[in-house]
C-alpha cells in the first residue's frame, strides 16, 4: 500500500467521493423520513383529532418501524408539535401578509391573528394540547425550542405593526412596544385555552379578542 511522506497509510482518492456519495444518500433518507413521519402525522392529527391517534399509527402511515419514528421524535406529542410548529409558521407568514392591507393598529393585529383563530377553531384539541405542551411540557427537544421560536416570531410581527403605526400616531413614552406585543399574544393564548375548556363560545372568539386589543390600543396611545 502507498504511504504518505509520514509514513501512514495514503488514502485513496477514490475513497473521498464514495464517503461524499455515502454521507449524502444518508441524508437524503433521514430527510425523506422525517417528510414521510411529517405528513402521516400531519394526516392523521388533522384528520382524526389528537387523542385519537398513535404513535404506531403514524409509523404505519410511515412506512416506517417504531423504532425509526422515534428518532425523529421521542412522544406523541412531540410528534404534534412538529405538525402543529409548521401550521403555526405558515398562518403567521399569511398573517403578515394580511395585515399590510389594514389601515389601522387594531385591523393589522386582527388580520395578523386572524389565521391562527381559524388554525384554533378547526382544531380545537390539537391547539389545547400544542398550548399546554408549551407551558408545561417536560419535552425539551427542538420541537419546543422550535415552538418557542414560532411564538416569537408572532410577537415581533405584532411589534412591527405597533412600530409602524407609532409612526403615524402619538405614543405615550413609557410604553414598550415589544412588551405590548407579548400581552397580544399573551391574550390570544389565554383566549384559546378558555375556548378550549368551554368557558369560551368559539364563536365569539374573534369579536372578543377584537375588545381585547382595542383595550390595549387605549392604553398605548397618548391621551393628549
Amino acid at each position: 500500500m502507498e504511504q504518505d511522506v509520514e509514513g501512514r497509510p495514503a488514502v485513496e482518492s477514490s475513497a473521498v467521493p464514495r464517503v461524499l456519495a455515502l454521507s449524502g444518500l444518508r441524508a437524503r433518507n433521514k430527510h425523506d423520513k422525517h417528510q414521510r413521519i411529517f405528513e402521516a402525522a400531519s394526516a392523521l392529527f388533522t384528520g382524526q383529532g389528537y387523542s385519537s391517534v398513535t404513535t404506531q399509527m403514524v409509523a404505519d402511515r410511515a412506512d416506517v418501524g417504531t423504532g425509526t419514528l422515534f428518532r425523529y421524535a421521542s412522544s406523541k406529542a412531540e410528534l404534534l408539535m412538529m405538525v402543529m410548529n409548521e401550521q403555526m409558521r405558515l398562518t403567521t407568514r399569511q398573517g403578515v401578509a394580511e395585515s399590510t392591507a389594514a389601515d389601522s393598529p387594531d385591523d393589522a393585529i386582527m388580520a395578523l391573528l386572524e389565521p391562527q383563530i381559524h388554525l384554533s377553531l378547526a382544531f380545537p384539541e390539537n391547539t389545547a394540547v400544542y398550548q399546554r405542551e408549551i407551558l408545561f411540557g417536560t419535552e425539551q427537544g427542538k420541537y419546543r425550542t422550535e415552538a418557542l421560536a414560532r411564538i416569537s416570531e408572532l410577537e415581533d410581527a405584532v411589534g412591527n405593526i405597533l412600530t409602524r403605526f407609532a409612526q403615524a400616531h402619538r405614543i405615550r413614552d413609557d410604553i414598550d412596544l415589544n412588551g405590548a406585543a407579548r400581552t397580544v399574544f399573551s391574550t390570544l393564548h389565554m383566549e384559546l385555552i378558555r375556548v378550549s375548556l368551554g368557558r369560551q363560545d368559539p364563536q365569539t372568539l374573534t369579536a372578543t379578542l377584537g375588545s381585547h386589543i382595542d383595550v390595549l390600543l387605549f392604553g398605548i396611545l397618548d391621551p393628549e
